[in-house]
């Protein structure tokens, strides 16, 4: 599962996230909208910008949540423009001259604007699938998936998306100490006849690690044979499907019809194989929806042997989900394969934020600098980081995936409000 953040940084960030994740000052409109129900996307769609590349539009959502959350207002559109528009707005939404005056843009203490507003949660009862990672209801939410738009790939002299279709080779994969770790012992495995689960997040980079390996059994021309199911739904893989991608895998052979026709088929062909001096692997991903029969049946796999050599190893890859399944205090049944399989989980990016985005953009011919001011990064990683509900659990949200939306969110309200990087309070916003 997620592991509790305990690197040097976290300290500081815990105490920057305690109720909220910076000096939360919402503006009285914020209030206002809420009392008269008008929805915040509302407000935005009705404020039209006047400068730059986003002239004639509305505002997005993350610059009215700046504007809303933190007083920050945009640089290519007056700000008195924007109140007008505002009162403009509300009037027609019927709201009361008393509350369009002054007051309208002060701020109101945050601390009390969240005790006076947020409601009471209903209470919720963790189970065994319930392994989301946020609250949903969380006010500070991660941020939903946003593509680099064309705005901001000029504004940042970028002729491409640094994060999409990012990895075109070996040089492309970001690897910490952690990650070249679990990185060889996938390679044991499959050399090896190792039996392994390799555990993450969804983007936390599973999929990169095990396109990694098949690259490098390719490139170094490795003698080592592929099995990977293709069935789509792994919840249905049957013990049946996985000698059928065996044989196939192995073999130019048709599958034999009994699945003891089929095991005496894969042992022998397993063995020759191996005497040839070939290994081979069984790589599953999206292990995590496996039934609890089919990875009792895996354990009948692993034990196929020539003498004493095993005649291929197992790789499971799957979301925190799997974990649970491989834990025999609640999946007792399974303990002959759960004693067996040694787990790898992958761990946020956390202190080695600033080396991916590096790697990222210097594909592109650019330095991190030249699109994040100083104090963004510590902004990126306070903004990821989240107390779990009902705990005094602090979880770091800093996997791959969820920085490439957090940035390119950045990059595109960066663009809209006319500054030149993304700065800390950009950050914030989204």
């Amino acid at each position: 599962m997620i592991s509790a953040i305990n690197k040097p940084r976290i300290p500081e960030l815990a105490r920057q996230i305690g109720g909220g994740k910076a000096k939360y000052m919402p503006i009285r409109l914020k209030q206002i909208l809420g009392a008269y129900g008008i929805p915040q996307t509302e407000w935005c769609q009705a404020i039209i910008q006047e400068g730059g590349r986003c002239r004639g539009q509305g505002l997005s959502q993350p610059m009215g949540s700046l504007i809303l959350n933190w007083g920050t207002w945009p640089k290519l559109t007056a700000t008195q423009s924007i109140k007008n528009q505002t009162i403009a707005f509300l009037r027609q939404r019927g709201v009361s001259e008393d509350h369009l005056g002054g007051p309208l843009w002060s701020e109101v203490d945050g601390q009390d604007y969240v005790r006076q507003t947020t409601p009471r949660r209903k209470p919720q009862v963790a189970t065994p699938e319930a392994f989301s990672t946020t609250d949903n209801e969380d006010e500070e939410s991660l941020p939903e998936k946003e593509m680099l738009s064309q705005q901001a790939k000029r504004h940042f002299k970028l002729f491409q998306d640094p994060f999409l279709d990012d990895i075109q080779g070996p040089d492309d994969v970001f690897l910490d100490d952690e990650q070249r770790y679990i990185r060889e012992v996938m390679y044991q495995a499959a050399s090896r006849s190792g039996f392994l689960a390799v555990i993450g997040e969804s983007g936390a980079g599973k999929t990169t690690l095990r396109k990694d390996l098949v690259e490098r059994i390719i490139r170094e021309q490795l003698p080592i044979t592929l099995i990977q199911p293709r069935i789509i739904d792994k919840g249905r893989l049957t013990a049946g499907a996985i000698c059928d991608a065996i044989i196939q895998d192995v073999s130019q052979d048709m599958p034999r019809r009994t699945l003891e026709a089929k095991a005496r088929q894969i042992e022998q062909l397993l063995s020759g194989s191996s005497r040839a001096g070939n290994s081979h692997v069984l790589i599953i991903e999206e292990a995590h929806d496996l039934s609890v029969s089919t990875l009792k049946y895996l354990k009948r796999f692993w034990e196929l042997e020539d003498g004493y050599k095993r005649l291929m190893g197992i790789i499971l890859i799957g979301q925190p989900e799997l974990k649970y399944h491989l834990d025999e205090r609640t999946n007792w049944e399974a303990r002959e394969v759960i004693r067996r399989c040694e787990i790898a989980e992958l761990r946020p990016l956390d202190n080695n934020l600033e080396a991916y985005l590096e790697l990222k953009f210097k594909r592109l011919g650019k330095q991190l600098s030249d699109v994040f001011e100083a104090d963004a990064a510590d902004a990126l990683r306070a903004r990821l980081v989240q107390r779990r509900h009902g705990t005094a659990q602090v979880l770091s949200m800093l996997y791959p995936l969820v920085v490439n939306n957090t940035v390119r969110k950045a990059m595109n309200l960066a663009t809209e409000i006319g500054v030149q990087k993304v700065n800390a309070e950009i950050i914030r916003g989204i």
